[in-house]
């Protein structure tokens, strides 16, 4: 076995262009494979503070249009239209009105030194669905948030930027230039958790005019947690009937609710969620995602294929040589089998290490939407999805190997002599 070994970086170091192309070939299919793994791995999986994610779903729009003329209405919802849609649905363990998109807001403590933090408004049900560790104190209260009063829940670092070493807790600090008690500090969390994630979390409620600018339209979302195994067909069911009994309910006034097959699970949320009045097509998502896996498996395949009957024909002659010294077909064909093998492992592991670098150095590459900052990258097992990873490796193998039998037998089937003398 180590003789065959050594003989095979023999033959692999006399052609080193063709080698060189196929391994680098292979690496970057590999690399580009784990990059869009990546990509659409990272906003679906579990992790905290969106543990929950598989049985997370979330209601955010409002499609409104006139019965009369060519006139629509489209927003977020309000307080209380989130409540009408979205309250005591059958199948739901809990619900939570929030701010959707955390906003960076002008915070500062003690010191006086102002620096911007990320801010979301929730209800005290928040975290029961998101699971924030806390560290120190409480969550704020349903009483607390139904009253809208000024305390807050904080991260451990932005704690420690507003008070330093004193204890947060009980503390007062500025936010958008209103006071605020800390109540509890959490954990630092991963921005990557685009739902759940802030360094600043405060009370909101139907009394939030922020949340609610008229009466069904506002900056309001619904984040529900099924029960688990509850189908989420079912409770989506519940909230058409709900659209139906509230366009009804709109007709006097000359409007209708229009349903785009809310609430939406996560995958849905971070691929297929357009626009407001637009139902989301996920079906179309699968489609283009499997396409762009078939094309980086395929495209470098067919070269690499190209690449391996030029080393054929630069090797008819050794070929030749080794058969007119008795080597079997069957022989001749493993080795060449076994020189791509080894190509392919080689090629396979530097895409994986370049992989696993840049998705641990470049944030941006998990959303180019928002500035992410440190601490944006997700940890090494949150990366990737290792089945779908050696799925494509051992495609790439199948098909490497399927590239090189094809001229290997076609090398094997050459006339002796006429292999010889291929070169002269």
């Amino acid at each position: 076995m180590k003789n065959k070994i050594l003989q095979i970086l023999y033959d692999l170091r006399h052609q080193p262009v063709i080698s060189g192309v196929t391994l680098i070939g292979t690496a970057l299919t590999i690399f580009l494979i784990m990059i869009v793994v990546m990509i659409q791995q990272i906003p679906v999986l579990p992790f905290a503070p969106e543990s929950n994610r598989p049985r997370l779903l979330l209601g955010c729009n409002m499609h409104l249009e006139s019965l009369n003329d060519n006139g629509v209405r489209c927003a977020g919802l309000s307080f209380n239209a989130a409540k009408k849609l979205y309250e005591n649905l059958k199948g739901v363990e809990s619900v939570s009105y929030f701010q959707q998109y955390a906003q960076k807001e002008d915070i500062k403590g003690p010191t006086g030194k102002l620096f911007l933090a990320n801010g979301r408004k929730a209800d005290a049900d928040f975290f029961k669905i998101f699971d924030h560790t806390l560290l120190k104190g409480r969550f704020y209260t349903r009483e607390e948030a139904d009253a809208m009063e000024n305390v807050a829940v904080v991260a451990e670092t932005t704690a420690y930027k507003l008070f330093g070493d004193i204890d947060p807790i009980g503390q007062t600090f500025q936010y958008g230039f209103k006071p605020y008690r800390v109540v509890g500090v959490i954990k630092d969390n991963s921005p990557l958790a685009t739902l759940g994630s802030g360094d600043v979390f405060i009370p909101t409620s139907h009394n939030d005019g922020d949340m609610s600018f008229e009466e069904y339209r506002g900056q309001t979302s619904v984040a529900i947690l099924a029960e688990p195994g509850v189908d989420f067909g079912s409770i989506r069911n519940q909230v058409k009937a709900r659209y139906a009994a509230l366009s009804t309910e709109l007709e006097e006034s000359g409007w209708k609710a229009i349903y785009h097959e809310s609430p939406y699970d996560i995958e849905t949320v971070s691929f297929a969620l357009g626009g407001i009045n637009a139902t989301p097509d996920m079906e179309s998502v699968r489609k283009s995602r499997f396409l762009i896996f078939m094309l980086l498996l395929l495209v470098p395949a067919i070269n690499l294929s190209s690449m391996l009957h030029s080393r054929m024909r630069r090797r008819i002659s050794e070929i030749g040589v080794r058969r007119a010294f008795g080597c079997t077909r069957s022989r001749i064909i493993l080795d060449i089998i076994s020189e791509n093998f080894l190509i392919t492992l080689a090629g396979g592991i530097l895409g994986l290490l370049l992989g696993i670098i840049v998705g641990i150095n470049y944030a941006a590459l998990y959303d180019t939407a928002q500035n992410i900052g440190k601490g944006g990258t997700p940890a090494l097992s949150m990366m990737f999805n290792w089945a779908i990873l050696l799925t494509a490796l051992a495609v790439c193998f199948v098909l490497n190997i399927i590239s090189a039998a094809v001229p290997a037998w076609q090398a094997s089937r050459v006339n002796v002599v006429d292999a010889i003398n291929a070169n002269k």
